[in-house]
C-alpha cells in the first residue's frame, strides 16, 4: 500500500455511531415519556410520590374497609327492623293493657257509665198518719231500697245509683234511727234509683206480680218507672280499701 493512501474503512463503520445516538436518543425520549406520564398520572390522583402498586394496595384496603362498613350497616338495619318490631309488640301489649285496665275500672264504679236504662222514683206515704199509728209504716227503709236494687240486679243491669251514689261491691245501704245512709252518705226522699240495662227487661222485672215495687204500692208508696234512652251513672266517689282480703296465689 503506497504511503499516504487513506485508510480502509469498512463499510457500515461509519454508520455505527449514528445508530448508537440514535439508540440512545429513542431510549431517552422513551424514559422522559415514562416519567412525564406517571407525572401526570400523580398529578391527576394528587397523590405525589406515591406509586401506583401502594395505590392499588391502598384501593384494595379501601374496597375491604367498604365491605365491612356495609355489613356492619346490613347488622344494624336488622337491629333496628328486631327492634321496631319489638316496639310494635310491645305497644300491642300496652294497648291490650290499658284496655283491661279500663274494663276493670269500669267493673269496679271507677268511672261514670251511660246508656240506655230505667229511672225509678220511690218516695214516702202521703197519706196522714192516724191516730195510734206507727209513723214508721209510712216511711220507707233502707230494707226496701235494697229490695228494689237487688230487682235490678236480677234484671241485668249494669250500673246502679241512688240519689248520685253509686253502687259498687263494698256498697253498703243501711239506716241510722229513721234515716238510709249509702256509701256512708245520707240520703234523702224521694229516692230517685238510676240503672243501665235493657230498658225493656228492667221495667219488665221490676213491675212483675208479687214484686217489691207492687209490694210498696199496695202499701200507699208513690212508685214511678220511667224507661230512658240515655241514662247517666256517676263514678264511684268513696275509697275502695280491703282489709283483710288478698289475691289467692
Amino acid at each position: 500500500m503506497a504511503s499516504g493512501a487513506p485508510p480502509l474503512v469498512r463499510p457500515g463503520a461509519a454508520r455505527w455511531p449514528l445508530l448508537l445516538a440514535g439508540l440512545f436518543a429513542v431510549a431517552g425520549f422513551l424514559l422522559a415519556a415514562q416519567v412525564r406520564t406517571e407525572l401526570l398520572i400523580r398529578r391527576h390522583l394528587q397523590v405525589p410520590g406515591v406509586r401506583l402498586g401502594e395505590l392499588g394496595v391502598r384501593l384494595q384496603e379501601l374496597e375491604h374497609r367498604r365491605a365491612v362498613l356495609e355489613a356492619e350497616l346490613a347488622e344494624l338495619r336488622d337491629q333496628i327492623a328486631e327492634a321496631e318490631r319489638e316496639a310494635a309488640v310491645g305497644q300491642s301489649s300496652l294497648a291490650r293493657q290499658n284496655r283491661r285496665v279500663r274494663d276493670l275500672r269500669v267493673l269496679a264504679g271507677l268511672v261514670p257509665l251511660e246508656g240506655p236504662g230505667v229511672v225509678v222514683e220511690l218516695r214516702d206515704s202521703p197519706r196522714p198518719i192516724r191516730p195510734g199509728e206507727d209513723p214508721n209504716k209510712t216511711i220507707l227503709h233502707y230494707t226496701d231500697l235494697h229490695a228494689v236494687v237487688n230487682d235490678l240486679w236480677a234484671a241485668g243491669a249494669d250500673a246502679v245509683a241512688i240519689n248520685g251514689e253509686r253502687l259498687v261491691g263494698i256498697t253498703g245501704i243501711s239506716c241510722v234511727g229513721t234515716t238510709i245512709l249509702c256509701n256512708t252518705k245520707r240520703l234523702a226522699p224521694p229516692y230517685r234509683l238510676e240503672a243501665i240495662g235493657d230498658p225493656d227487661a228492667l221495667v219488665r222485672y221490676l213491675r212483675r206480680p208479687g214484686g217489691p215495687l207492687e209490694v210498696l204500692e199496695a202499701f200507699g208508696f208513690p212508685v214511678q218507672v220511667t224507661p230512658q234512652a240515655r241514662v247517666r251513672v256517676p263514678a264511684y266517689r268513696g275509697i275502695l280499701h280491703v282489709t283483710y282480703a288478698r289475691p289467692q296465689e
